[in-house]
């Protein structure tokens, strides 16, 4: 029987008045059966926005690695999708 696997990243961003506004972005990764479900997560005050997908043919290790990239890079939901593709990596949007 294979172990479960998931990890998490966490970027948290200020407010900077008239530039951004508070906001905790969260990026996981999750082992299935199906493949590696990543999801990324952004709560602006009570306002949450979550886009998940499915890698069903890339390692888990490499993927957390993706995570990781956009996280220091602060990409969220709306931008990161664009890199999947960019990278080549195969993946089903939930």
């Amino acid at each position: 029987m294979q172990q479960s696997q998931t990890r998490i990243f966490t970027g948290h961003y200020s407010e900077i008045e008239g530039y951004q506004k508070s906001r905790t972005v969260t990026y996981g990764a999750e082992q299935t059966p199906k493949g590696i479900r990543l999801s990324v997560e952004e709560k602006c005050g009570s306002d949450i926005r979550k886009e998940e997908c499915v890698c069903p043919s890339d390692s888990f290790e490499h993927l957390t690695a993706f995570l990781k990239y956009i996280c220091e890079n602060s990409i969220g939901v709306g931008g990161w999708y664009d890199i999947l593709q960019d990278r080549g990596i195969l993946f089903q949007v939930l």
